[in-house]
């Protein structure tokens, strides 16, 4: 009787390891946004996408390096089960004073990490206005102050068209600050693909956002 109890418990610590293991393929994290779990049927796999908004400037990379971003992460998102039309990428970024030259706001190198981010969301709405995005509300970005600090957050569409054809592309745009920098953080999906729309948005919604981190702490000595 002994002997099946323990071979209980190990088949049972066996399908327990297997369970954590299969949770933890199935989490996203964009560094500096947070940890997310994935849709079913969809992952992140690090990755540039090329992407008809930024072919003009030359691609996503040439587009962001010109803003002198650091700390740069890209993802392409697949499905297991893909549509006729698949398609989709995250990218997350660091921003700081060079951004703030590059942008025409070097005036406020010196304002707190959080009026910086309101700089920053301020000059990305402008920026999907004028290109004609979609959205709900007064602006795309809001700003959000919770238990988790302060960020700001927005979901819009924009339509592109490439020989003719309409696309039509949904994107999650997150500014945050873990203390020290500022993240931007983006999500693009297909917006017709209404279901992955949609668990996008949980996901995103339900991420584990990053706790703020005190850089004097980490060099302070004992």
């Amino acid at each position: 009787m002994k002997k099946l109890t323990l071979m209980g418990l190990v088949l049972a610590g066996t399908l327990l390891m297997g369970t954590q293991q299969g949770l933890a393929a199935q989490t996203f994290n964009l560094p500096g946004i947070g940890e997310m779990r994935e849709p079913t049927g969809i992952s992140f796999e690090p990755g540039v996408q090329k992407t008809l908004l930024f072919s003009e400037a030359g691609g996503i990379q040439k587009f962001f390096n010109s803003l002198r971003v650091t700390g740069s992460q890209y993802f392409t998102m697949t499905y297991s089960d893909p549509p006729d039309f698949s398609y989709g990428w995250a990218m997350s970024h660091r921003l700081g004073i060079p951004v703030l030259f590059e942008i025409g706001e070097f005036k406020h190198k010196d304002d707190s990490l959080e009026e910086q981010m309101a700089v920053y969301a301020d000059y990305i709405n402008r920026k999907i206005i004028e290109n004609g995005g979609k959205f709900s509300g007064v602006s795309p970005l809001k700003k959000i102050k919770d238990r988790s600090g302060t960020r700001w957050e927005g979901y819009f569409t924009l339509r592109s068209e490439e020989k003719g054809v309409p696309f039509h592309e949904a994107y999650w745009v997150i500014l945050q600050r873990d203390g020290y920098f500022v993240t931007l953080g983006i999500i693009n999906a297909d917006a017709d693909q209404k279901e992955a729309v949609r668990e996008i948005s949980r996901m995103v919604a339900e991420r584990k956002i990053p706790k703020n981190v005190n850089y004097a702490d980490i060099f302070r000595k004992e």
